[in-house]
């Protein structure tokens, strides 16, 4: 009697149950025009589906400031929502179990996109920097900017 393959022997993964330990591993194609998925990326990970294989997307941008890499696919808008249906559909229909491999690039974000992370983030920290004045005179009493009084005892 052979040795079974490791690689090849069923893998239970949480509540997934892999008929085989070799999975697609995700890859950066930059093929999604609009960072919107395109009709023949259904076609590639259909052809890579077995019954029980675990497939993980290429990375795909949580936010359009999240893009670090052109023609990269996103999952921030309905119409890329919608446009990874079939493929998920197609994965599934072969029985393959599909994660998406949610990304955000960090500092090499778009920085065309910048500004708008600066702007909210400015308005964050005034609102709490507010937020802290008036508790202050809420509790204390006294405003940031008044000096206490020294005794003179």
């Amino acid at each position: 009697m052979a040795d079974k393959i490791p690689l090849l022997t069923p893998y239970k993964m949480g509540k997934f149950e892999l008929s085989h330990r070799v999975v697609l591993a995700p890859l950066t194609r930059q093929r999604s025009f609009g960072n919107v998925p395109q009709p023949h990326a259904t076609l590639y990970y259909a052809q890579r589906t077995t019954k029980g294989g675990l497939l993980i997307a290429e990375a795909t941008g949580v936010s359009d400031t999240a893009q670090g890499y052109p023609e990269t696919p996103g999952i921030w808008t309905k119409q890329q929502v919608e446009a990874w249906k079939p493929i998920v559909d197609a994965v599934h229909a072969k029985e393959g179990i599909f994660f998406c491999q949610i990304w955000h690039v960090g500092r090499v974000s778009n920085a065309s996109k910048h500004h708008l992370f600066v702007q909210s983030i400015t308005i964050l920290l005034l609102y709490h920097q507010r937020q802290k004045e008036i508790n202050n005179i809420m509790f204390t009493g006294k405003k940031r900017y008044e000096k206490k009084k020294k005794s003179c005892s």
